[in-house]
């Protein structure tokens, strides 16, 4: 149990740096970006953070994941100082080529007149990916604190300036006749500058992580997390292609490029709806990362490993049946005009679902070094995802899109648990999981078969069908009880 506990406990702390920032971002910057932008201005907005998605992983080539490996006996820190000098020296390199070339590439997007936007997103990227070693470096220190408040320090930030941009400037001009003729509302391009504002607030504030080692670079070491780094960076990009290709691919498939930023307007402010689930993923993975390394050579190391991934599906089928049961509550994040794609959102959840047991089962390849398959994996569902979108978006629109993600990360699954099996055998009681999901389907079936009304006595309900679910499975998993031992401790 004190694994669990210690696993859950920083989850949530780093879930204050994540699912706080997160919740603030899709209720209060989703709410606003969808009234205050018109569809085809949200649009254009989830098409750039679509390649802002691809961008980063370029851009970090799978760093993050090769410090943990190499950094357990890092006495001298020569892997940080490495990795952080060899991240300042791409990042300002990409910059410097985007200078040169930002018009081309502006052109080739089809962001003519538009120039600033491909400049603003350059330097975002840049400054975020010099900082995720540092903010690796607070994880593998388990310095989540820390971690958390610089994240909620980002999205603060990044609020209070889409507020000065958009409604104090504005209200000035209006009130007082000052600040020029500028017209901020509407403008999509603040939106960049408020990331960016905040992004280089977070690096200043990192720096005492920074400045305290010299940049010195080991070339022996640097070559050898590269090494193994490289082909995480080959998955990343293949893997963000099954995330990110359909924000940046829909504008091109579509003949109408109006029509086709309403669609990408629509399809994006649902999309971020369904991510409230991918907060917990993504706080899970900065827990849970670093806790597979450090738990490696353990006696009951697969045995655990096993119960992780059992107690992340009952955790993840909890959160969708919480989204799925209030998504007529959960709706007003975004206009009514947007309401049209709420029917992906089943969907799209069910492939999150899949992308969480596609990343525990990820321990496989990490902890014996092949992670070459890590690759061949995300490419096959790549190539899902390209197919779905290519083929069946201009019939069937962001729908296609949607199945797209769940079937790559359906296939992405089995391939893994096949292939992980030869390499790195875990037993996860594939019975016991089929069991979790009969249950949780049962539910689903009673929630919205059975009862269909709207009401507060049908919400309450659907409450303690969600809490009787996390009961049964804490039950299943033998943790129930010392789970109540330890609340009546502390009473």
């Amino acid at each position: 149990m004190k694994i669990y506990k210690k696993l859950a406990g920083h989850t949530v702390i780093y879930g204050l740096g994540t699912i706080i920032p997160r919740i603030l971002n899709y209720i209060v910057l989703t709410s606003y970006y969808t009234r205050e932008l018109d569809v085809q201005q949200f649009g254009v907005l989830t098409e750039l953070y679509g390649y802002m998605a691809f961008l980063l992983v370029l851009l970090t080539y799978g760093t993050e994941t090769g410090y943990f490996k190499f950094s357990q006996d890092d006495k001298n820190n020569s892997v940080y100082t490495s990795i952080l000098a060899s991240l300042l020296f791409s990042s300002a390199a990409f910059i410097a080529i985007v200078m040169v070339l930002y018009r081309k590439i502006a052109m080739m997007l089809e962001y003519q007149g538009n120039e600033k936007y491909i400049i603003m997103l350059a330097l975002i990227v840049a400054v975020d990916a010099f900082s995720a070693i540092p903010f690796a470096r607070l994880r593998k220190e388990e310095r989540s604190r820390k971690f958390s408040w610089l994240k909620l320090i980002n999205v603060l930030t990044t609020i209070a300036a889409v507020m000065v941009f958009y409604e104090f400037i504005p209200w000035l001009q209006e009130k007082y006749g000052i600040i020029g003729s500028i017209n901020f509302k509407g403008e999509v391009l603040y939106v960049f500058l408020a990331n960016l504002i905040a992004s280089t607030l977070v690096l200043i504030l990192l720096l005492p992580e920074i400045i305290k080692y010299k940049l010195a670079v080991d070339l022996k070491v640097l070559r050898s997390v590269l090494s193994y780094s490289f082909p995480l960076m080959l998955a990343g990009l293949a893997g963000t292609v099954n995330e990110a290709l359909d924000k940046v691919i829909i504008k091109h498939v579509i003949p109408d490029e109006e029509n086709a930023l309403y669609i990408l307007g629509i399809y994006g402010a649902n999309y971020r709806i369904a991510m409230l689930v991918s907060i917990f993923i993504q706080m899970f993975r900065f827990a849970v990362e670093p806790f597979y390394f450090d738990y490696q050579g353990k006696d009951d190391e697969k045995v655990v490993y096993a119960k992780i991934m059992r107690l992340f599906i009952g955790v993840i089928f909890m959160m969708n049946m919480f989204i799925l049961f209030y998504l007529h509550y959960v709706s007003w994040l975004i206009p009514s005009e947007y309401h049209e794609g709420l029917n992906i959102i089943p969907v799209l959840l069910t492939a999150f679902l899949l992308y969480g047991i596609f990343f525990n089962q990820s321990v496989w390849y990490k902890l014996t070094k092949h992670t070459g398959y890590a690759v061949l994996l995300t490419l096959v569902g790549a190539v899902v995802t390209i197919i779905a979108n290519l083929f069946f978006v201009k019939r069937f629109s962001y729908h296609a899109s949607a199945w797209g993600h769940l079937l790559a990360y359906l296939v992405m699954t089995l391939m893994s648990y096949f292939i992980g099996r030869r390499y790195y055998r875990i037993d996860y009681n594939l019975w016991r999981i089929l069991e979790y999901i009969l249950v949780a389907l049962s539910i689903f079936g009673i929630r919205f078969f059975l009862i269909k009304e709207k009401s507060l006595i049908v919400d309450i309900l659907s409450g303690v069908l969600i809490l009787l679910y996390g009961i049964y499975i804490l039950k299943r998993e033998g943790l129930l009880d010392t789970l109540f031992k330890n609340i009546r401790g502390k009473i």
